[in-house]
């Protein structure tokens, strides 16, 4: 069988075992590897290593990132500081709407999960507004929010994935925030902006009380970890003497401490023991995408789909496309970023498209189709109460067109450099 059909049989089984029965993505994904070394015709000897080696390749990638970002979320959110966070944003936002995007666009990054800081801050963005259908379009309008930016800028695991993977300026990933901070700021103005032609006025009575006066030093338990964070990648990418201090591993690691040190003893226990369970299930779904990027690309399927894309898409575009249809089949943007950046980086499709561009284009990829396969799908329409369709209208649709305009700023670049 040729690995063109062995990979669409592929997409076709993690689809619909994800659908139907809900099963993990590593299990999911590690058996969806070993399916497509046998329908692809590939020796045991040769499929298993590649499996092994893939899974390997993301937790060393991954794991301290995941690590670290999901312990700083959970002594956040076990001392309470992620409230003081969001109050700081209203003071400066205003208005509740502002107050819900604002908040879900800055919070996961530093975090390094869209799910975790919606899950963190939903609770409170609820509290803004007390009539339902308000409330409905702040959670997503957080949720759509929190994934523009957890897509598109680094030190996030997306875009950290896809300039890792293919060795895009490795030594100064801030050359990619240049142009993907402005497209998701441009991307968060426009969400904001279409939220607030549907939003209904506050009713009566049910205005948005005053900001709650604050302690300083609270303010700064909760802000200290992202600064040190940030200060550390921005020294250590502006002196070359310091270079090491902008290794995200160190810096995440070094925001983690700052974290700890600013909360009791039995509060920092806690919080690492519920973090270290929730970042071991995460980075173990990621090395099942490991698995299943790295068997695909130890097999005859970058050649072939390259050959393909002569014959039915331009070649400009086949990264968004392999990248959407991944997207499409498992849901999870960092498992599409990390097949996707395999694949291409096996294949001379990745050496004719301009850096900046090609890790726009596999991001743009990344937002499209977020529907029953993303478990981001199912836990924004059960915190809203929405059915399906409308989950659908407010967080699928708002992605993809998210994915559209991502995709046209890719294409601007590379015909302009051309």
């Amino acid at each position: 069988m040729g690995t063109l059909l062995a990979f669409a049989l592929s997409l076709v089984l993690i689809t619909a075992v994800s659908v139907r029965y809900r099963m993990p993505p590593f299990l999911t994904l590690v058996a969806a590897s070993v399916v497509f070394g046998i329908l692809a015709g590939m020796p045991f000897d040769i499929f298993m290593p590649a499996i092994t080696a893939g899974a390997g390749r993301i937790f060393s990638l991954l794991g301290i990132v995941i690590f670290a970002g999901v312990g700083i979320a959970q002594v956040l959110r076990e001392s309470g500081l992620v409230d003081q966070i969001v109050t700081d944003v209203r003071r400066v936002a205003k208005q509740p709407l502002s107050t819900a995007g604002v908040a879900g666009f800055l919070l996961s990054v530093p975090l390094m999960c869209g799910i975790t800081s919606f899950v963190i801050i939903s609770p409170i963005v609820a509290r803004l507004r007390a009539d339902r259908e308000g409330t409905k379009l702040l959670l997503y309008t957080a949720g759509v929010a929190g994934i523009i930016s957890y897509v598109l800028l680094f030190p996030a695991p997306v875009i950290y994935t896809i300039v890792s993977t293919l060795g895009t300026h490795p030594q100064q990933p801030w050359q990619i925030d240049a142009v993907t901070l402005p497209v998701s700021l441009l991307l968060l103005v426009l969400l904001l902006l279409a939220v607030r032609r549907r939003s209904v006025p506050l009713p009566t009575g049910n205005a948005v009380g005053s900001v709650p006066e604050t302690s300083g030093s609270r303010r700064l338990r909760a802000w200290l970890p992202f600064a040190v964070l940030f200060l550390m990648l921005g020294v250590g990418s502006a002196f070359p003497p310091l270079r090491p201090l902008s290794n995200i591993n160190i810096a995440l690691i070094a925001a983690l401490l700052t974290a700890l040190a600013g909360v009791p003893a039995d509060v920092r226990l806690e919080a690492l023991g519920k973090g270290t369970r929730n970042a071991g299930i995460i980075i173990f779904d990621l090395a099942g995408a490991g698995a299943f990027g790295g068997v695909v690309a130890a097999s005859a399927f970058p050649s072939e789909i390259s050959a393909l894309a002569g014959d039915v898409l331009p070649v400009i575009v086949l990264p968004f496309a392999i990248a959407a249809l991944l997207q499409a089949a498992q849901g999870s943007r960092v498992v599409t970023a990390a097949i996707t950046s395999t694949i291409l980086s096996t294949t001379a499709v990745a050496s004719t498209i301009h850096p900046v561009s090609l890790v726009l284009m596999i991001s743009a990829g990344a937002f499209m189709f977020s529907y029953v396969s993303d478990p981001f799908f199912w836990l924004i329409q059960r915190t809203t109460g929405d059915g399906i369709a409308s989950a659908v209208r407010h967080y699928t649709l708002p992605l993809s067109a998210a994915g559209l305009v991502t995709l046209a700023a890719a294409l601007i670049i590379q015909f302009s450099v051309a």
